[in-house]
């Protein structure tokens, strides 16, 4: 490590109207360290955490990652980080909150320790600010370095990550051995997707050519999901949906999740990249149906069996059922309707007859006939492979 670009660097970032939120695990804490030294990290560091057992990292998360040295949980890492930042220099700062320079960080790594590792050693490095996700990934040559030279390597990497963010010219020289290589990408946010995540928003279509298109081209029939993948059984359901309702279906994606940091510029790009015109996608800050009729009033909504049946479910209104009945009855204040398709639920194919829903709730329902759909595909399969 070269201590004068790497001081310089640091200084010149403490220097910037830049304030960051950076959060280590697995490896990564010598670029904390090495941040908090130089003079001057007080303007610059607003939040530097450590989570390192499994147990603190999913508190930070407040879920579970499938994979805890991964893309994915890097991205969440900093995305989570972002809003910390965000929340704290609210809380921090005297002037008006500057959105703009504030930057989330997240690293993920699996490096050298006492026991030999069964797979590879490396690091995902993701950063967050209000207009670019980025992240960059780096398999390390096992057994080729101590654990000491694998950490330097893992530091500058995320300072120069930072230093890229922020405009900062210098890098840090990295000592890469032969066949090794930093995966580096990035993806800039459309104006409506930044003012979407910071709030400023609560709805924007997400197709780039309609992105300020208002809510009077809503079709009136909204299908909501994740849409990672979308396949074939979402587009069948849009199709006999429209046939249902005599009007074409609109699909939505909510960036928030009940638990989940908020899905940053990576995934937003390719969940809505998979729609196509006349198709279009809409996306919110809306993770619950009481949430999204507030966007949609009077909307019918295409759903399958098995989200209908946690819309009815007490747990998911902190195991009220007053609270659950209240949330129905305001669905039904905002005239919406359920198209309800059968789906396989814990391995039984259950149609709209075969539940028992609050009365409330069944009034509002139509159901699509078994004969009518049967596709057993789910995003969550296909996502895994199976």
């Amino acid at each position: 490590m070269n201590d004068t670009i790497t001081q310089h660097l640091i200084r010149q970032l403490h220097r910037s109207p830049w304030r960051l939120a950076a959060v280590v695990t697995g490896g990564g804490s010598e670029a904390l360290s090495q941040l908090l030294s130089v003079p001057g990290a007080s303007d610059t560091v607003l939040e530097a955490l450590v989570p390192y057992s499994s147990p603190s990292l999913e508190d930070f998360l407040r879920y579970k990652p499938t994979h805890y040295c991964s893309r994915a949980t890097a991205q969440a890492m900093a995305m989570r980080a972002f809003f910390r930042a965000r929340d704290l220099e609210k809380r921090n700062s005297r002037h008006e909150l500057d959105d703009t320079h504030l930057i989330g960080v997240g690293c993920s790594a699996s490096l050298r320790s006492l026991r030999p590792k069964k797979g590879q050693h490396r690091v995902h490095i993701a950063v967050q600010t209000a207009q670019v996700s980025s992240l960059a990934s780096l398999v390390l040559t096992k057994d080729s370095r101590d654990r000491e030279r694998e950490e330097n390597v893992v530091a500058a990497l995320i300072l120069n990550r930072i230093a890229d963010a922020t405009g900062i010219s210098d890098r840090i020289p990295l000592d890469l051995l032969h066949g090794e290589h930093v995966d580096e990408s990035s993806v800039t946010a459309w104006p409506s997707w930044t003012e979407l995540m910071l709030g400023q928003r609560n709805v924007a279509c997400g197709i780039e050519a309609e992105q300020n298109v208002s809510l009077d081209a809503f079709s009136g029939v909204l299908f909501p999901g994740a849409f990672n993948p979308l396949h074939e059984g979402h587009q069948r359901m849009a199709e006999l949906a429209g046939q249902i309702t005599g009007h074409p279906v609109d699909f939505e994606i909510s960036i928030e999740n009940v638990d989940k940091p908020p899905l940053d510029f990576f995934d937003i790009q390719s969940r809505v990249r998979q729609f196509e015109p006349p198709q279009r996608c809409w996306l919110t800050r809306a993770p619950t149906f009481l949430e999204k009729t507030k966007i949609f009033p009077e909307a019918t909504f295409v759903v399958g069996a098995d989200t209908i049946m946690r819309i009815a479910e007490p747990r998911y209104y902190h195991h009220s059922v007053e609270q659950r009945d209240a949330a129905l009855e305001e669905l039904r204040q905002q005239n919406c309707r359920f198209v309800v398709f059968p789906r396989v639920v814990k391995e039984q194919f259950l149609s709209l007859e075969d539940l028992t829903l609050p009365a409330v709730l069944a009034e509002r329902c139509e159901a699509v006939p078994r004969s009518e759909f049967r596709m057993d595909i789910s995003s969550t399969e296909l996502r895994s492979g199976a």
